[in-house]
């Protein structure tokens, strides 16, 4: 793996850490409710559930590579349409009235609990299996060793994962008011829409 297509594949997931999702909205809540010590458990459970898809995703992008010698190209064009639907879906998002709220948060805040409950949220969403099983072929060299790629994508994603887990918890009393602004969300969305959209059509049009 090249130096530049790390740094691509870092842009794109560093603009997925960002966004206000689900583990965003927890991070915050747990934070708030239990402090940033505590949160570590939040950032692992996120981290935990992240890796578990991934790998599953690998064994998908590893069944279908043997199955076929076309196998990485279908991949890489389907990736790179789903991201392009991402792209589209965030642009067409309208303002919603509410913003963002944060959820209730149920428990005394035992790491336990707080892992227990990042866990089910990264790994309740089938949408993140997909999403894994799209951009990784976009970063992988199929003349190279698949296993050493694979690990160094796994690793950078559990590192910004682990780190904006705990901006999230770390500055949720400064962020939370500012993210609840629906407006500001709706433009973010649509701005995250344009990188999208734009990374879709520069990853495939790589060579």
């Amino acid at each position: 793996m090249t130096l530049d297509i790390w740094l691509l594949y870092l842009f794109a997931i560093l603009l997925i850490a960002i966004s206000p999702g689900t583990m965003a909205v927890l991070s915050m809540s747990h934070g708030i409710h239990f402090g940033k010590t505590r949160s570590l458990a939040t950032a692992l459970g996120s981290v935990t559930s992240a890796l578990l898809l991934m790998f599953a995703s690998a064994a998908g992008l590893g069944a279908l590579l043997s199955a076929t010698e076309y196998g990485f190209t279908i991949l890489k064009y389907c990736g790179a349409a789903y991201l392009l639907y991402l792209g589209i879906k965030l642009l067409l998002t309208k303002a919603s009235a509410q913003g963002l709220d944060l959820q209730h948060i149920r428990g005394k805040g035992s790491p336990k609990q707080m892992f227990k409950q990042a866990f089910m949220v990264g790994i309740s969403n089938p949408k993140d299996l997909l999403f894994f099983a799209a951009l990784f072929p976009q970063f992988i060299d199929v003349t190279a060793p698949q296993g050493p790629q694979l690990a160094i994508l796994a690793l950078t994603w559990a590192i910004v994962d682990f780190s904006f887990v705990m901006i999230y918890a770390s500055m949720a009393n400064v962020l939370a008011p500012a993210l609840k602004s629906s407006n500001k969300l709706h433009w973010f969305d649509r701005t995250s829409g344009g990188v999208f959209i734009t990374l879709a059509a520069i990853l495939v049009t790589r060579e």
